[in-house]
């Protein structure tokens, strides 16, 4: 009965002797091996962060069950599969994502605002950033923090302030949007499922026909307002409600006699399909 922990032990340093040899073997393959097996010890995967190959760091940022500072290593790594890899980790921690936001390639900066350890100072990094198109993909994910929302709303940015019309669940804010100064911002309002019929009446007001015809394409806009648009002064915006998916037959009939006969065309096609 005394023996057995000793056995035990000495089985575990041999065994450990064993996955250390092999994690320098100069086969490629046989350190993958090492680096991806659960029972490779954290004193035996911390150096192989510097290992030569590729593939071995690779195999190392897909670790789910990593510890912490490992995949920190790596969150500077020259290989660009090595770092998509580790944003691609949901094990991936804060601080490393923090390291992945100013990353050289498009690609990792790009999957950070869906990943789930993206937290608050992520996102406040993010807003940060130099790159207007990471922030548009952090303004489009819904459930923002407030601070998070404030700040996206002040981008200097169109397209962010755009993106964030277009997703945000905050009324409050979906109002200030629906009023910005930039058309592209009042189209991605007019995107935004939570729109309501008075705020789609509004933007079908608005003075730029790209924003009226955005708030017939969201499918909502109410029939009254798209009795108005079939007399609508822009010609490219009759087109469009003739030509949309969504728009009642009733209101293509109002186009058949448009002084524009491809309005017109479009509208006797919509009709001729039965609406």
């Amino acid at each position: 009965m005394q023996q057995e922990p000793e056995t035990s032990e000495t089985n575990g340093s041999t065994e450990a002797a064993h996955l250390a040899a092999r994690a320098r073997d100069k086969r490629v393959g046989v350190r993958v091996t090492v680096a991806s097996d659960p029972a490779t010890p954290p004193e035996i995967l911390h150096p192989m962060t510097a290992d030569p190959s590729r593939a071995v760091r690779r195999a190392l940022a897909a670790r789910t069950d990593a510890p912490a500072e490992l995949l920190r290593e790596l969150a500077r790594d020259p290989d660009l599969k090595t770092r998509q890899t580790l944003a691609e980790n949901p094990a991936c921690p804060p601080d490393a994502l923090l390291t992945l936001v100013d990353d050289p390639h498009w690609s990792v900066r790009w999957s950070l605002p869906d990943h789930p350890g993206a937290g608050v100072e992520v996102r406040r990094a993010i807003c940060r950033s130099a790159d207007d198109v990471l922030r548009r993909l952090l303004a489009e994910r819904s459930g923002l923090d407030r601070e998070t929302s404030a700040t996206l709303a002040a981008d200097p940015a169109p397209a962010v302030r755009a993106g964030l019309a277009a997703y945000t669940d905050d009324a409050d804010l979906l109002a200030a949007l629906i009023a910005a100064p930039e058309p592209e911002v009042r189209v991605g309002a007019a995107q935004n499922v939570r729109a309501t019929p008075a705020h789609l009446r509004l933007l079908a007001d608005d003075r730029i026909a790209a924003v009226r015809a955005a708030a017939v394409q969201s499918g909502r806009l109410p029939h009254d307002a798209m009795e108005r648009l079939a007399h609508d002064r822009s010609v490219n915006m009759r087109w469009w409600l003739a030509t949309w998916s969504t728009t009642p037959a009733a209101i293509a009939r109002l186009l058949l006699d448009d002084p524009d006969p491809d309005v017109a065309a479009q509208a006797q096609a919509r009709v001729g399909r039965g609406g």
